[in-house]
């Protein structure tokens, strides 16, 4: 089982060259179902006037029970080019969260979950990442309202400290939601972001890519406003496309697919 599952995986990636691993950055309350899993993987590509930067995320979660899921995410490839300094290519690093949802949604109150995420330093690049292990608990809120599904996060981060530089930990906060606009279409928003790094906003001339020995993970405060659109092609296989702009003013371009597969879940589907 565990052979067919790496052949599953393999396959999938080699199709869906032009993806990414999930419609919103904001993470849902309402987890996978025992045994199931979902899978997505892709391109990322954000220009701003200081540079590129192009990205392959790729998203394993599982159901373990009720209540618990596990999601692990690498980064295959990563792909920083600079127009006025150093640019960089290379594996990312690694994230793992862990999620339990504490209550269910009722008529009233939404489903809340608690997570606790490690991000591992897999990456050798100090461009791309600190070197460092980073750990940020999440609280999570879900609520469907008609045709709305809308989730909620705060978390904060532990930054490790990378030797020579000065930064404070992050507070962050997203909210998005789904609007289910017809059976197999739908469209989503959201808005995230985070404190600074360096303990209040720097000016714009520290922008990551232009900083000539700072990881992209270290940055001033940032602000992300994001929109897109859905359609099932498939049951439990979704292609989607959204669009991203940031306080930086970068625009970040994200065509996406997401697939399930095994025990029927829990999480909102339109069909």
């Amino acid at each position: 089982m565990p052979k067919l599952l790496v052949t599953i995986f393999v396959v999938f990636v080699m199709h869906s060259s032009t993806c990414f691993s999930q419609v919103l950055e904001t993470e849902e309350s309402n987890p996978l179902a025992p045994g199931q899993f979902e899978i997505g993987t892709g391109i990322e590509f954000q220009t701003s006037k200081e540079g590129t930067e192009t990205a392959l995320p790729i998203a394993i979660e599982y159901g373990l029970t009720r209540r618990f899921s596990i999601l692990v995410e690498p980064v295959g490839f990563t792909n920083i080019h600079n127009k006025r300094s150093n640019s960089a290519t290379g594996f990312g690093d690694l994230e793992v969260t862990l999620f339990y949802q504490l209550t269910t949604e009722g008529k009233i109150m939404p489903a809340i979950s608690i997570s606790a995420e490690v991000k591992l330093p897999t990456t050798k690049n100090s461009l791309i990442g600190t070197g460092k292990t980073d750990y940020t608990p999440f609280l999570i809120a879900t609520k469907t309202t008609g045709r709305f599904f809308t989730s909620a996060n705060l978390s904060y981060t532990i930054l490790g400290k990378p030797k020579g530089v000065s930064v404070t930990n992050l507070f962050n906060y997203a909210v998005g939601t789904i609007y289910t606009a017809s059976e197999r279409n739908i469209l989503f928003a959201e808005l995230y972001g985070n404190t600074s790094a360096f303990g209040t906003d720097v000016p714009e001339t520290t922008n990551v890519i232009q900083a000539p020995a700072m990881t992209t993970e270290i940055s001033g405060g940032e602000v992300v406003g994001s929109i897109g659109f859905g359609r099932y092609i498939k049951k439990d296989l979704l292609l989607s496309m959204g669009v991203s702009y940031d306080n930086n003013k970068a625009i970040l371009f994200r065509p996406g697919i997401e697939w399930s597969f095994g025990r029927k879940n829990s999480r909102i589907r339109i069909h």
